[in-house]
Order: C-alpha cells, then structure tokens, then sequence
C-alpha cells in the first residue's frame, strides 16, 4: 500500500507540497522515524481519543513523546480516552491499522497539536500505511496547524 487516498486528496486540495519517504516496515511512528533515519521529534504522532458522547480528538505529538491524556482532559474540559484499534480501522479506513495520518481534517476530526512540534522546520508524518512518511517544510505544516489548538500535551516516553 502506499499513501492513503484521503490524505493524497487532502493534501492536493489545500496545495501542501510534500514529498514522501520510504522506509522498512515498522508498526510505531518512532521506529518509522529510525527505519528512515529522521530524528524522532520531527516525526508526528497521531493518537485518536473519544469521549463517552463520541467527541473524538486527534492528539499530535512526536514520536519520542507520549500524550498526557489528563492534560488534554484538563484543557479541553472534558473526558477523552483512547480510541481502540478496530474503531480506528472503521474511521481511517483507506489507511492501514495503526498507520493513522497527523491530518485530522482529511478525515473531518479536530486536532490538538503538541508545542514541541511547532518550530521545528521539517515535519514527517504517517503516510496511511507502515512503509511511508510524508516529508514537509515547516511552512507547509504551517498550513495544515492554522486553525488547529496547540497546547503542551505531551511528556517524553523514553528516559
């Protein structure tokens, strides 16, 4: 598989120019992030969180990070939990499980975007399957954030 149709479309859409990178098979975003040699806290993550009335959020962090789920609950004042893996698969189905996109809008989900990855001036983000990532300049990333919340909302998952 390579990139997710919504995404390629989404991307072409709003003129984001990006180029893609290939790397070995992986199943996290940080060992995509090894696998193609770019620095993990230039790498996206994108975990998918619902409350109990179905609000769901996509949380971006690196992929050397981890969310503090109690501190998106504490911003955004309510309760959110992880979002399973097969309810993943039902709403990012043209992507591959586990290979969820840093692009909430493709998919119509609002995004809360960690701080970390605000000024850094390349971005890599999951592809829609587990052997690409999509490479983008910080003004195109830029672009995608705009209208996106960005908040500290996430805390280093490695010592």
């Amino acid at each position: 598989m390579a990139m997710a149709i919504t995404v390629g479309q989404f991307l072409c859409a709003h003129h984001i120019y990006f180029s893609l990178t290939k790397h070995r098979h992986t199943d996290t975003s940080f060992s995509s992030a090894v696998s193609a040699h770019v620095p993990a806290k230039n790498v996206t993550k994108a975990v998918l969180l619902k409350t109990e009335a179905d609000d769901y959020l996509l949380a971006v962090v690196p992929a050397n990070r981890r969310v503090m789920l109690d501190k998106v609950n504490m911003l955004t004042g309510k309760v959110y939990a992880l979002v399973g893996e097969h309810e993943l698969s039902q709403i990012f189905q043209d992507c591959e499980p586990g290979a969820v996109p840093s692009l909430g809008q493709a998919y119509s989900i609002p995004m809360l975007v960690d701080d970390a990855l605000i000024e850094k001036d390349e971005w890599f983000m999951e592809a829609g399957d587990h052997e690409n990532l999509i490479h983008m300049e910080k003004k195109q990333f830029q672009k995608i954030i705009r209208d996106c919340q960005h908040k500290n909302i996430s805390s280093y998952a490695m010592p």
